[in-house]
């Protein structure tokens, strides 16, 4: 059995600490006001016998009858608590009333997950009071997830294969996304599986200060060659010298879209046809209402599909997936850290999902089953 105490302004906050710390199933054993806030002492692990043998069992009291008049029917067993002084067990408490307790606080502060609207819930994950709607309307007895997934493998939906036999694929996005470290990952996926020979790095951030630096430092690193792309000709020369290598990356630059490099470099792009697979970065954290400024530039070009990048920072990427159902984009690749190649990983909805519930939750409820789906 686990016993901590916890502290904090209010009894609201002390709960969701609980929460955190030892999950849904910790059993509260004692409620106190100190100085400055609220002190609660929890467990988890409980082992009801081995105290159940060192104490007699007292009288529900009187108290707790007016609060819950259904606790009387319940079979009173004692209860493990922490005294003030340390971690010895008192006889006195009864687990039905701790449990009584709780579901009293928690009816009051209304701060289970249980005691929101599916529409609150959908929004706590980024999604528009629209979308939220939507969902809502089709949900059964406020079951969510399936409306929800419907609704993003129709109109989302995932790239099978993303890099299938290899091709030349090139990454595009806003600026602060994350394209120069998901094209070394890319890379260096390829290069585990492949070999160095079959893989080649090209770059066209020569404005960015330190940007061919960072991804040549990758390139000696996986020992692939690197270009760097000044104009049209450097980008044609280049596909021709590393024609027989599979794959070829290209680390594009992030402007403002406004500006009018950010067109001519598209163009280039453009210009090489259906032979290049162009994927579009969008970080996890954008607002849904920015996202048809910054990424307007994107949308008249022939696009293979998208990678969610930075979901560590924020589970609520509702508005993204949004973006995507929008302009049925598919989702090829998400990220959800910074080590190379380990944190991108093949898009799957057994682990997005999970990922975007726990926006609404407020816990870690999504780590397990991204270790669980987390493939490549």
């Amino acid at each position: 059995m686990k016993i901590r105490r916890f502290s904090g302004a209010s009894t609201r906050d002390v709960l969701q600490q609980i929460r955190t710390a030892l999950g849904t199933d910790a059993v509260i054993l004692s409620n106190r006001d100190v100085d400055g806030g609220v002190e609660i002492v929890a467990a988890i692990d409980f082992d009801e016998k081995q105290w159940a043998d060192a104490a007699p069992t007292p009288n529900w009291p009187e108290a707790l009858r007016g609060a819950n008049p259904k606790a009387p029917d319940l079979a009173p067993e004692p209860v493990a608590s922490v005294a003030a002084g340390g971690a010895v067990p008192e006889t006195t408490p009864l687990r039905n009333e701790l449990q009584a307790l709780r579901q009293l606080v928690e009816k009051r502060w209304g701060n289970s997950r249980a005691s929101k609207s599916v529409r609150e819930i959908l929004t706590d994950m980024g999604f528009s009071a629209d979308w939220a709607t939507k969902v809502a309307e089709q949900a059964i007895d406020e079951a969510w997830e399936e409306p929800l997934r419907s609704m993003l493998e129709e109109r989302v939906g995932l790239s099978d294969a993303p890099l299938g036999k290899g091709g030349v694929f090139a990454i595009l996005g806003p600026t602060g996304s994350g394209k120069t470290t998901s094209i070394a990952k890319l890379a260096a996926a390829q290069v585990l599986r492949h070999g160095p020979h079959a893989v080649a790095l090209l770059t066209t951030d020569t404005y960015r200060i330190a940007g061919v630096e960072q991804l040549g430092i990758y390139a000696r690193i996986l020992g692939v060659p690197l270009e760097v792309i000044r104009g049209p000709e450097d980008l044609l020369h280049a596909l021709e010298k590393h024609s027989r290598r599979p794959w070829i990356f290209i680390d594009t630059i992030g402007m403002s879209p406004r500006d009018p490099r950010l067109g001519e470099q598209l163009h280039w792009l453009a210009a090489l046809g259906p032979e290049a697979h162009r994927f579009l970065l969008i970080p996890a954290g954008s607002s849904g209402k920015s996202l048809p400024t910054v990424l307007a530039p994107y949308v008249d070009l022939p696009l293979a599909g998208a990678i969610l990048s930075k979901i560590d920072e924020t589970p609520a990427f509702g508005g993204a997936l949004e973006w995507l159902a929008q302009h049925h984009l598919p989702i090829a690749y998400y990220s959800n850290g910074q080590k190379v190649p380990e944190d991108l990983h093949e898009a799957r909805w057994e682990a997005l999902l999970p990922i975007l519930r726990s926006a609404s939750e407020g816990d870690a409820v999504a780590s397990a089953t991204q270790n669980r789906y987390h493939g490549a």
